[in-house]
């Protein structure tokens, strides 16, 4: 016999994430989610691969602090490093981009292109944001019905939808006595397009 929900709290969409996967996607997002690191990414994925010394050169920025950058790019597996000599070789490791580009991607095929926010990338670098990121691509939905598929404190989750709103994420959209948060595909689409471009880059590249 099928187990019942639970009254009182609908079932997940089917589509939404598991809050294991969604802790694994948010750590790639909080990853790009510094507009340095975006940068990084998008240098070393202009090329086959390059050195720490030539990365180090484009920024007014100290050795120390692009090689922590880099450091975060590496630990989220973003990219990868290669030590020859004194020096390591950085390049774009394309899967992980694919990953991120396609589920950032609602399947609208003509959304206009627009550019990549940093706060668009940053504000999913939280597993709980991203879950409702993922909630809300199956259509708009109010406060209480996003606490009781995440079972999230109210407080927790009108927080985070601040956030999103303020990213230009999400919109509110009044229906009678009740606010439905709805999804900005445009938002969306402009950081799935730039990480499309970063990993087409780097298919280019061979890797």
């Amino acid at each position: 016999m099928a187990a019942l929900p639970v009254a009182g709290r609908p079932a997940a969409p089917p589509g939404a994430l598991a809050p294991q996967v969604a802790a694994e996607f948010a750590a790639l997002f909080k990853a790009l989610g510094d507009p340095v690191r975006l940068r990084l990414l998008s240098l070393i994925a202009a090329t086959d691969e390059i050195c720490v010394c030539q990365l180090t050169g484009a920024f007014e920025l100290t050795g120390a602090t692009i090689s922590h950058h880099l450091r975060v790019l590496r630990d989220a597996g973003l990219v990868a490093g290669d030590k020859r000599g004194t020096s390591v070789y950085y390049r774009v490791r394309r899967p992980a981009l694919e990953v991120l580009g396609g589920l950032l991607t609602t399947g609208s095929a003509a959304a206009p292109a627009v550019s990549a926010h940093p706060d668009v990338v940053r504000v999913l670098g939280d597993p709980l944001r991203a879950q409702i990121v993922r909630l809300l691509a199956d259509g708009p939905a109010t406060t209480s019905h996003l606490v009781a598929c995440t079972g999230a404190k109210q407080p927790n989750i009108s927080g985070h939808l601040k956030l999103l709103r303020e990213a230009g994420v999400v919109t509110t959209e009044p229906r009678g006595r009740f606010t439905f948060y709805r999804l900005v595909p445009e938002a969306l689409q402009g950081a799935a397009l730039h990480l499309a471009e970063l990993a087409a880059q780097a298919r280019a590249h061979g890797h």
